[in-house]
């Protein structure tokens, strides 16, 4: 072993099994301030990393009103509430703002509180900046961008690279180490819903020469890149958060398919972690999720595909665990056997603490080999040391921060990614461009990436004020993010009054959007005399943007650059950039 590598053997030497096992997990930090629980997870429970959401606090009821209460792993999976893992609505107020500096010397705490431990194993810090609306560090001034498929539509690796090493930046200088990115799933079906634009391309090549890009930005930026959902989800329409797919696919399609990206990712030594899903490969395993199967996380991509790095876990706090395992310690418990080096815990009750027993008590009988536990978090403090977690430049300062961020010099990315991505996916009504004397109607949804900042960056309304840029014939009504009946009362109350209905439908997996208000205003408004309707999409595929809506703009994102974008295009200012692909997604 090389004597760059000396630490980690020095930090396995002076566990014990508890803080072994306490490595396998990486916990989860909801929030802007360190309280008990949190340092509680790093110093007794001797978590390798943490899991970051900035903009929620999460507290889990594991009941509704009426309901018994007890964590769901103790009852029959038939008893799970349908809504068991959305309780953002039980939280009534978001966690205290902090800015950018603030936020920075938070996370070189935590750090500062696993260096106290008696072995030396950084923190690895972790979350989601999928892009879209998809993003857990949103405060500050941060600079979005649009999903994979947005940055991939027109072919120019140089753009996802630019982009990919922008948002690398402004992580790595808060003090981030670790993307669950890029998606690297294949999109075979349009109608896969839980992939969609989330994945760069539905072509294997085009996905590995756009990872390529994306993972050489993150790279160079001071960040690791996580790919998944390894083995592919990319032909499934089945959310694991709510339930267990089965991947009825040949070892064949799936080697020059699914895996082919991580295959040459693999060869070329650029992809460091992979995430594995929580779906059945019946070709591997027929009865355990490959991310819960030796047969997937150990010989496939260990044996087969060579993968030498890092292998996570999605989020064990899904229904697809908790229905076949009838909890998710066990579940976590099998992730473990199975070779898994992380295991992910997005999660702050019980079943936290009741997996991290469940394994400890394992490894104690011996079912797992302490020679195997070693070998599962020396992987990971290896990367630790090749990543830098070990140098110098581990804690930040938080003035940089602010200037990495807010300094201007990622403006010009930002804007060309959005111009870049933003386009017409259809104008069969020839609605567009909008004329500056037209009275516009905007309806449009106050998105929860929107209320997750709520600050002078990123705030509802945003997309309205960039609209009147334009033209100060136009008027808002906010709707929201489920409309509800008020919201369509009002809608076609004052629709009669304008000339154009402008509508977001800022579409997730797990929210229908706006598409029935749309439906029924399209219906509505058939007459020649009726305003004409123009549809601000998310995203251009079948199942979120329906063919029979004739005016569609698709944005990629609901973040203040892709708006303005969006408002330039609208009214005819910006000329969208030609796609590398045809149809059906973007004609």
């Amino acid at each position: 072993m090389s004597d760059k590598y000396k630490v980690v053997d020095e930090a396995l030497g002076r566990m014990d099994l508890a803080q072994k096992v306490g490595q396998l997990f990486t916990q989860s930090f909801y929030g802007s301030l360190i309280t008990p629980d949190v340092v509680n997870m790093i110093r007794n429970m001797h978590c390798g990393g943490l899991r970051v959401t900035q903009f929620y606090r999460q507290f889990r009821h594991y009941a509704r009103p009426g309901q018994k209460r007890e964590a769901f792993d103790k009852s029959s999976p038939s008893d799970i509430p349908p809504d068991q893992f959305n309780d953002i609505q039980d939280t009534l107020c978001k966690p205290p703002y902090l800015d950018i500096d603030e936020y920075t010397e938070v996370l070189n705490r935590l750090k500062e509180i696993a260096s106290e431990r008696p072995y030396d194993a950084p923190l690895h810090l972790c979350l989601d900046q999928e892009g879209d609306g998809s993003a857990d560090f949103v405060r500050g001034g941060v600079h979005f961008f649009p999903s994979q498929w947005g940055l991939s539509r027109t072919g120019d690796t140089d753009l996802v690279y630019q982009s990919a090493k922008a948002i690398g930046e402004q992580l790595a200088a808060v003090g981030f180490n670790v993307i669950h990115s890029p998606v690297l799933d294949v999109v075979l079906y349009p109608d896969s819903t839980y992939i969609g634009t989330r994945a760069f391309n539905g072509s294997p090549q085009q996905v590995t020469e756009m990872a390529r890009a994306f993972i050489r930005g993150f790279t160079e930026a001071g960040v690791m890149c996580c790919g998944k959902h390894y083995p592919g989800r990319g032909s499934t329409d089945v959310d694991d958060h709510h339930d267990l797919a089965e991947i009825k696919r040949s070892e064949e399609e799936l080697w020059n398919v699914e895996l082919y990206p991580y295959r040459k990712l693999a060869e070329e030594n650029l992809l460091s972690m992979i995430m594995v899903g929580h779906s059945i490969y019946p070709v591997w395993d027929a009865e355990n999720p490959a991310s819960c199967s030796r047969a997937v996380v150990t010989d496939v991509t260990r044996g087969q595909v060579r993968f030498k790095g890092i292998v996570t876990t999605d989020s064990m706090i899904m229904k697809a665990i908790a229905k076949k395992y009838g909890g998710i310690p066990q579940g976590c418990l099998m992730a473990a056997k199975a070779g898994a080096n992380l295991i992910l815990m997005k999660e702050v009750g019980p079943i936290r603490d009741e997996s991290y027993r469940l394994v400890l008590e394992a490894a104690k009988a011996g079912e797992i080999p302490e020679s195997q536990l070693d070998e599962q978090i020396a992987t990971t403090l290896r990367w630790k040391v090749d990543f830098g977690l070990y140098g110098d430049n581990y804690m930040k300062d938080p003035r940089r921060a602010v200037q990495t961020i807010r300094g201007g010099k990622l403006d010009e990315i930002e804007r060309r990614a959005a111009e870049s991505a933003v386009h017409v996916v259809r104008d069969t009504d020839g609605v567009l461009p909008l004329k500056t004397d037209q009275r516009v109607l905007l309806a449009e949804q106050i998105a929860g990436a929107h209320l997750n900042a709520n600050d002078r960056y990123v705030h509802p309304g945003i997309f309205w004020e960039q609209m009147l840029q334009r033209s100060r014939n136009v008027s808002l009504l906010e709707l929201h993010s489920e409309p509800t009946e008020d919201d369509r009362a009002k809608l076609f109350e004052y629709a009669g009054y304008y000339d154009v209905l402008v509508i977001t439908h800022y579409s997730g997996r797990s929210s229908a959007s706006t598409r029935k208000l749309i439906d029924e205003a399209l219906d509505k408004f058939k007459s020649t005399d009726a305003p004409g309707v123009v549809v601000v999409a998310n995203s251009p595929l079948p199942y979120n943007t329906p063919e029979n809506w004739p005016t569609v703009v698709c944005t990629y994102s609901p973040m203040p650059a892709a708006l303005e974008a969006a408002s330039s295009l609208l009214y005819g200012e910006l000329e969208a950039r030609k796609p590398a692909t045809s149809k059906p997604f973007d004609p």
